[in-house]
């Protein structure tokens, strides 16, 4: 399964240079990565309320592309590993006029809790999120 999230380009995105500023591509990630979360039925926010928390534990990101303010873009998620305690997405940026690849990029997530110790993930969303899985 893939989820798709599109966003605008504001100026508030961009650097100096009129390009989205590197680093913004990870909170676009996390927008995508909960809303993806959300569709399968898994409210992070209440999840967190009680005790269980993915936090990030790596990321990684390939800048193909400059976006640019106006722009609009997709940008695609998808679940690439899950195991006991962590999980794995990948995402993938275009730019929604042309098709053109931005940016793509991976977070490795961990389940922990409030002491930030990990756990495993719950049951419930362990069947959610591998029922989302590439077969």
């Amino acid at each position: 399964m893939q989820h798709k999230l599109t966003l605008k380009i504001y100026y508030e995105d961009t650097d100096a240079g009129g390009v989205v500023y590197y680093a913004n591509y990870l909170r676009y990630f996390e927008r995508a990565r909960t809303e993806f979360l959300e569709s399968l039925g898994i409210k992070v926010s209440s999840y967190a309320q009680n005790g269980i928390k993915f936090v990030v534990v790596r990321t990684e990101i390939d800048y193909i592309s400059p976006a640019k303010l106006g722009d609009v873009l997709e940008i695609e998620t998808k679940l690439k590993q899950l195991k006991k305690v962590s999980l794995i997405f990948e995402y993938t940026a275009t730019r929604k006029l042309d098709k053109k690849l931005i940016v793509k990029g991976i977070t490795k997530l961990a389940c922990v809790d409030n002491n930030l110790k990990l756990i495993k993930i719950p049951n419930e969303i362990y069947k959610l999120l591998s029922q989302s899985l590439p077969k």
